[in-house]
Order: C-alpha cells, then structure tokens, then sequence
C-alpha cells in the first residue's frame, strides 16, 4: 500500500491499482498483441488457472515505488511488421501520462521488454 499525502489528507494505492492501470493501459497501444509472464510464479499461475486466480498475479507488469517516485517494467509481445523503437515509445509516453495524471506520483523510469512477436 502507498500513501501519498496532501494538504486535504492522505490518498492510498494499492499495488494492485497499478497493476491494471499500466497493463490495460499498455495493451490498448497499437502494436501490442499480448502482455508476457515475466516471472516464474506468472508462468505456474498461466499452466494452473486456480493458482492464479489465487494469488491475483498481474500478468507482465512490475512496479516499484521508492522515495515517491514509481519505476515500471513490463513484458510485452508486438505484432509483426511495425516499428518496435515507435512502439516502445508510444508506450513510455502513455504509461508515463497516464500514471502521473491519476496518481500525482513522478514516475522515475519505464522499461519495456518485447519478449515475442505475433503474426
């Protein structure tokens, strides 16, 4: 849980809020076809459904929040035959809008891995 406090008070993130803030937000830029397992825990809860469903495990996207500031990697596959540096960088600019307007928090760094491509 993140607290970020105000002159009105304190605001309360979970880690789960970023989790489907960055991924539907990434998903939604053209040229992505999938979000990737990024971990071995994301892969055991991909072959058993229960397990994930479990644990809620977000598929691809890992966030870190230190001293206020928010870093973000996620795994990604693209489609095949755009431009995977336009790519990338529609999503950095995206993520980094997007986060910044609903949480007021700067976001340090975004790494973007494309681990697949798709017909």
């Amino acid at each position: 849980m993140i607290v970020v406090h105000n002159h009105l008070g304190g605001i309360e993130y979970t880690k789960e809020f970023f989790y489907s803030l960055i991924s539907s937000t990434a998903e939604n830029c053209f040229g992505v076809s999938a979000m990737n397992s990024s971990t071995p825990k994301e892969r055991l809860a991909e072959l058993v459904p229960e397990f994930g469903r479990f644990f809620k495990i977000p598929k691809g996207v890992n966030v870190r929040i230190r001293d206020g500031k928010v870093s973000i990697a996620i795994h990604i596959s693209v489609m095949y035959g755009v431009n995977i540096s336009a790519v990338v960088s529609s999503i950095k600019n995206k993520l980094r809008y997007a986060v910044e307007e609903q949480t007021q928090l700067p976001v340090e760094s975004i790494d973007v891995f494309i681990d697949g491509l798709t017909a």
